[in-house]
């Protein structure tokens, strides 16, 4: 099975557990502040978010503001998008596109690849040309969003069980478990699912496999897209990347000024990495 294929069967069967593996609420509380300081302090208005999942950040960033629109390559994830975004009348906002794909249109301040979505895609042609694609779809002096695992740290560590979730609900348990497997051109995360509902217990393995691009390459990817700037950091507290050695990697850069190639970035210089 090629990885689009695996791609495409994982989030055909996890879709209706992702908000729960990843409860709104608790996104909101550890990355509200991190959005606000960061798109703040460099003019954004517009996003467009390259793999919106099931539309947490389009809802919450449009909560705060901003124009968001966003794509996804799994039409399942859309779905669930849609459904999640069409109380609040953003589910227009959301559609079925890949983003090594987007050709030019709509032009955005910010453009946002967050939940180790990017490492979806294999082989640094395909990583480079998503890159590319979120590089086209920006205004210039527009910045890029990117978090994913920082792989560097889980290879270091290759711990193989890591207990992600375990809350009680007013009507049952949900635990998720990662059982990882290690390879050299591919990681494999075994999400184990247990999720008790009227006292009856379900219990499913759900396998996606991710490309483990590591700080260099990705940084080197970046550069060749035409990104420049970068600032690193290791969570949302925008702490350096390096600092507690965590395993969550944040990279902000920015599509270059054409109008003045000699002009200074404005964003966070002090906490490049």
């Amino acid at each position: 099975m090629n990885p689009s294929d695996s791609l495409h069967r994982f989030y055909s069967g996890f879709v209706d557990k992702y908000d729960l593996f990843a409860s709104w609420e608790e996104r909101k509380r550890r990355e509200g502040r991190f959005f606000r300081q960061i798109l703040q302090s460099n003019g954004v208005e517009s996003v467009i978010d390259c793999f919106c999942g099931t539309g947490f950040h389009v809802a919450m960033l449009s909560e705060m503001g901003y124009h968001v629109d966003g794509i996804d390559i799994s039409p399942h994830m859309i779905r669930k998008a849609k459904e999640n975004l069409k109380d609040m009348g953003l589910d227009d906002r959301v559609r079925v596109g890949d983003v090594k794909e987007l050709v030019a249109g709509e032009k955005y301040d910010c453009a946002l690849s967050m939940g180790n979505s990017l490492p979806h895609e294999f082989g640094d042609e395909n990583v480079l040309k998503a890159l590319e694609g979120m590089y086209g779809a920006l205004k210039y002096g527009g910045i890029v969003i990117i978090h994913m695992e920082n792989f560097d740290r889980l290879y270091e560590d290759k711990e193989r069980f890591i207990p992600s979730v375990y809350r009680r609900t007013g009507d049952g348990t949900e635990a998720f478990i990662f059982a990882i497997d290690y390879y050299e051109d591919r990681v494999v995360f075994n999400i184990l699912s247990l999720i008790e509902r009227g006292g009856k217990p379900g219990f499913e393995v759900d396998v996606v496999e991710y490309n483990p691009i590591n700080v260099e390459s990705l940084k080197r990817l970046l550069k060749e897209a035409g990104f420049s700037g970068l600032a690193l950091y290791e969570d949302f507290m925008m702490r350096p990347l390096g600092r507690d050695g965590t395993y969550d990697l944040i990279v902000v850069a920015r599509k270059r000024q054409v109008s003045d190639k000699r002009k200074q970035l404005y964003f966070l210089e002090d906490a490049k990495g």
